[in-house]
């Protein structure tokens, strides 16, 4: 289980300049909870997707401060991990991963990642390079891309698939790909378990229980939009509708937020 945040604004801001200085240190605080590191996505001045991840945790970790506050985009992904049992801590398991365009982040426990391996074909499988049941995951919705029309179809394609071969399990991702982010919001009858973990019953952020894990929220201000985890108390933000994805973007350098579809 981790925590994921996104932000897309109309000139390249830091991650910082978004959340505001409050907003950050509450975000930076959840890695004392989701302490496996962290990784982050964002897309450069030549539009190429530029990645980073770290198996430190975040708020210990002097990259991640400067990043946060330094480096800019108009389009950022941020990822806190804390690593599924059984999956190490180790950098080829670390979000965002990136392959052929798309960089990708994931909340939740699907399954072991051999039974993932069953649905991908043999180029899919050639470009995992760790253990996690998250990267096959994305490898699926890359795999769904491929043989679609359009990438909203794909993914779209994707989550059906991997909602009916794994139900009550959280999809809940985002997806950068094209000056775009894809926020999957699909998690029915998944929740948070922490029966592999007694050394962390007792010691929960805000809202880290069975009603509220899970959620993805926004927050829309002048020039930014921001989806992310729960956790924060800091701004305004709203509950977005579960089991539908949405694409952010910027239209007429104006960030916006839709819904492509509705499961």
């Amino acid at each position: 289980m981790c925590r994921l945040l996104a932000t897309v604004s109309a000139r390249a801001t830091t991650i910082e300049e978004v959340l505001g200085d409050t907003g950050l240190r509450e975000f930076s605080r959840l890695s004392e909870f989701h302490d496996d590191g962290w990784g982050a996505a964002r897309l450069d001045e030549r539009g190429d997707i530029e990645t980073r991840t770290s198996i430190t945790k975040a708020d210990a970790d002097p990259d991640f401060e400067r990043y946060t506050t330094s480096d800019r985009a108009t389009e950022h992904l941020l990822h806190l991990r804390w690593a599924s049992a059984g999956m190490g801590t180790v950098a080829r398991n670390s979000h965002p991963f990136r392959r052929e365009g798309y960089a990708f982040m994931h909340n939740g426990n699907i399954a072991a990642p051999r039974l993932l391996d069953e649905l991908l074909d043999e180029d899919s499988r050639t470009g995992v390079r760790g253990g996690t049941d998250s990267e096959r995951f994305f490898a699926y919705i890359m795999q769904c891309c491929r043989n679609s029309s359009s990438v909203e179809q794909g993914i779209i394609a994707a989550v059906k698939d991997i909602r009916e071969a794994f139900p009550g399990r959280s999809l809940n991702s985002f997806l950068m790909h094209d000056g775009s982010i894809y926020v999957i919001n699909c998690h029915a009858g998944a929740h948070l378990d922490l029966s592999a973990y007694p050394e962390r019953v007792g010691h929960t952020p805000w809202q880290h229980d069975e009603t509220h894990y899970l959620d993805l929220l926004v927050s829309r201000k002048e020039g930014s939009i921001a989806v992310a985890s729960t956790g924060m108390r800091h701004g305004e933000w709203e509950k977005l509708p579960e089991e539908s994805i949405f694409k952010l973007n910027k239209e007429d350098e104006a960030p916006s937020i839709r819904t492509i579809w509705e499961g």
